[in-house]
């Protein structure tokens, strides 16, 4: 082997994770980093096939819902009409031409300099320090993995005969489907089902669990579900499905009720959106030693190394938290590591799901469940959007804020807000997470009124209150 194809740190995936990765590792003082991308140079998850498409799909529909109640505030207007080419030209142009090119960009710029390599191609194990992209060999001192996830897609009775699309596809539709049966209640499947929902076609949604977002809060997953059954779109829980088939031109779903009983959905289009599974195929993992879990995602420490000490693994493929900011984080700690800066462990407490129902969502920090799971003498409290000031001014009081604080330091371990902008009011609460602030720290802050960023205050203030 030369000294050529020989590296201090090998990077599978330029994703977000991989590309903080490798700077990281370069700042940290890595002189020799080979980066492997198989798809485009500048592709993510993220950037392609997750956040900035359905985030700017969501951006067209939150226009047309703004148009559609303007008579509450005084302004009169013509019915808004989908014109969803163009709303696909508007997503597709963006991403190509601001996103991903920027992206690309800052790839090649990190890759010109003699500290990283980039190299094109898919990446396998030949043992735990080689690995082999086409016909070349290359050999690193330190491994990162992070080759991100896909869609995962069950295997329902009757699924892939009758056909579907997946969460992926969905974002890149040349016509929106007449109607919509949803597989899935996870922050994914609510987003685009909304956004469906919203454009005009008639939604229902299948959940096996009682509520949908499980993964949040239940008091956000109960009161959201309450909120778009309000607004008109079909959500079935309590559910497992037991054949999918086509019936003429229809796709129809059955499934088994928990309360007794059957029920079949029809609809033209069938999305698949139950989740994502770590992409791990080809990668020839069990040539170097390195264990999955029962998910096939790979398990990692608090540094992101594996059970194989010099391979790390960061972003979706270690199944901690399927985030970009999370991968971006994991990215940087991992590549410190690599580089012998040991001093920062991964803290998923600042790590918080954001979703962009409507309305938003943010949380932060622990559940009131698992609060109480791990026996913590905890005091919560809910203020309801509608005593926000700002939130009545806009229009928008559905929803609340959640605050739990431990006894009787008052520090506040988790926030859950179910209302407008909830996605930036967290930023507000994030430092406060950081240093590990109690309430009567929120309060030593003049916070701006009116805002909505104030509503961190305003629970503070009422658990204060209890506290005193």
């Amino acid at each position: 082997m030369s000294d050529r194809n020989h590296y201090n740190l090998i990077i599978i995936g330029g994703g977000s994770g991989g590309f903080s990765t490798a700077i990281a590792a370069r700042d940290g003082g890595l002189r020799k980093i080979l980066l492997i991308e198989k798809r485009r140079v500048g592709y993510s998850l993220c950037t392609n096939e997750g956040c900035m498409p359905s985030k700017t799909l969501l951006a067209s529909s939150d226009v047309k819902r703004t148009i559609e109640e303007s008579e509450d505030f005084g302004i009169t207007s013509s019915p808004p009409k989908v014109d969803w080419a163009t709303v696909q030209k508007r997503v597709r142009t963006i991403i190509e031409e601001d996103f991903f090119a920027s992206r690309r960009e800052a790839i090649y710029k990190v890759t010109s300099g003699a500290a990283v390599n980039l190299v094109e191609g898919s990446a396998s194990f030949v043992d735990s320090h080689t690995i082999q992209v086409g016909d070349t060999i290359y050999t690193g001192e330190k491994i990162v993995i992070a080759t991100g996830s896909m869609v995962d897609v069950p295997p329902f009775p009757g699924l892939r005969e009758t056909g579907y699309i997946d969460s992926d596809k969905a974002l890149y539709l040349d016509e929106l489907p007449r109607s919509l049966i949803v597989l899935g209640g996870g922050y994914i499947a609510v987003e685009l089902g909304y956004l469906f929902h919203k454009m005009g076609v008639p939604v229902t949604t299948i959940q096996r669990s009682d509520h949908i977002l499980t993964a949040v809060d239940k008091d956000i997953g109960f009161e959201l579900q309450a909120l778009l059954r309000r607004d008109g779109m079909n959500i079935l829980t309590g559910t497992s499905v037991k054949r999918i088939e086509r019936v003429g031109e229809k796709k129809q779903v059955t499934v088994s009720l928990k309360v007794g009983g059957e029920k079949t959905v029809e609809a033209e289009e069938i999305m698949v959106a139950t989740g994502r599974r770590a992409m791990v195929d080809g990668l020839g993992l069990e040539h170097a030693g390195v264990q999955l879990d029962e998910r096939d995602a790979i398990p990692v420490n608090d540094y992101l190394q594996t059970n194989v000490p010099h391979i790390y693994a960061v972003g979706d493929v270690n199944g901690k938290m399927a985030l970009v900011y999370a991968a971006t984080m994991e990215g940087k700690i991992a590549g410190a590591h690599a580089a012998g800066k040991r001093n920062q462990k991964m803290d998923y407490r600042l790590v918080g799901p954001i979703i962009f129902s409507h309305p938003e969502i943010g949380t932060l920090g622990l559940t009131e469940d698992e609060a109480k799971a791990e026996g913590l003498d905890v005091i919560t409290v809910k203020v309801p959007m509608e005593d926000i000031g700002k939130a009545v001014a806009i229009g928008e009081t559905d929803g609340f804020v959640k605050l739990i604080a431990e006894r009787p330091s008052g520090k506040m371990i988790g926030l859950h807000i179910l209302g407008p902008h909830a996605t930036d009011i967290m930023q507000v609460a994030l430092p406060h997470f950081y240093h590990n602030d109690t309430v009567f720290d929120v309060l030593n802050i003049p916070y701006p009124h009116p805002t909505l960023g104030e509503a961190l205050s305003y629970a503070a203030d009422e658990i204060a209150d209890e506290l005193r």
